[in-house]
């Protein structure tokens, strides 16, 4: 393990007594929160939901319907990396009032729905810059936070921040092995160039980067950008190690907790018929 990962913080060590980094690593990305008593499934799932109201009801849907993981988004106002669904999604939440304390005050109800699932803020880097760096991390965390993803924060910046690194096709292999190096327990691979949103097909580039991304790190990889349906689910879990939902989940979400619960259901279901 680098020094710096070792000294990031303020995270806590999300390791059971007796067990080293690499085989937690290895055994689910996900486990920093998680109910060891639980299964630990072959292939996870997060789900991404924008930060309002209704979304620690939602939460408790998605984990319901067998999602692992749940990204909480906190809505900024030029979201680069997000497609119309879930620019639509934050301005909706920014017009609810929600700003960084409320979205803070999101994750603790969620938190209090859900004590062992992993929740992950997702955001980008001027909303901390406003808020400040380290008070974010330490809210954050005592919220109830399990990790963190800053969309536009590049790799080996920030490096107290302890966070979950992107990567994306166009990474060069420095870039993804500096990546996979400060990375917090699993790799989020940008399936695609471009904008999040749903797609008709699974991007064909998913496969060349698991390859890389493999060649680098023995760390989970979760593929995430473009992936909406159950059948782009398994082909992207045939790859990947975990998938995230994001703009298909927000849509579905829309029509309520029931809906995002069948959702996330047969979006469980196409990960298990794999095994």
């Amino acid at each position: 393990m680098s020094a710096q990962r070792e000294a990031a913080g303020p995270f806590p060590n999300p390791l059971p007594p007796g067990e080293d980094q690499r085989s937690a690593e290895r055994r689910a990305g996900v486990s920093r929160g998680r109910d060891e008593s639980a299964p630990v499934r072959s292939k996870a799932l997060a789900i991404y939901l924008m930060c309002g109201p209704e979304t620690p009801e939602l939460a408790e849907a998605a984990v319901e319907g067998g999602a692992d993981l749940v990204e909480l988004g906190f809505p900024f106002s030029d979201p680069l990396a997000d497609g119309p669904v879930i620019r639509r999604a934050a301005e909706r939440a920014l017009a609810q009032g929600m700003r960084t304390g409320a979205c803070l005050d999101c994750l603790a109800a969620t938190r209090a729905r859900l004590p062992h699932t992993p929740l992950v803020p997702m955001t980008y880097a001027s909303l901390l810059e406003a808020y400040g760096w380290e008070r974010f991390a330490a809210d954050a965390q005592t919220a109830g936070a399990t990790s963190l993803i800053v969309a536009d924060l590049p790799a080996g910046e920030r490096p107290g921040i302890r966070r979950v690194q992107l990567v994306a096709p166009t990474s060069t292999d420095e870039r993804l092995a500096l990546a996979a190096e400060h990375t917090d327990g699993w790799l989020y691979l940008v399936t695609l160039t471009g904008t999040t949103g749903a797609r008709d097909d699974l991007s064909p580039a998913l496969a060349g980067l698991v390859v890389r991304a493999r060649a680098v790190t023995g760390l989970p990889l979760y593929a995430g950008f473009g992936i909406s349906t159950p059948g782009h689910a398994r082909a992207a879990a045939a790859l990947a190690d975990g998938i995230v939902v994001g703009s298909r989940a927000i849509e579905v979400a829309e029509r309520g907790a029931a809906e995002l619960g069948h959702y996330v259901a047969l979006l469980r279901r196409a990960l298990d018929e794999r095994e």
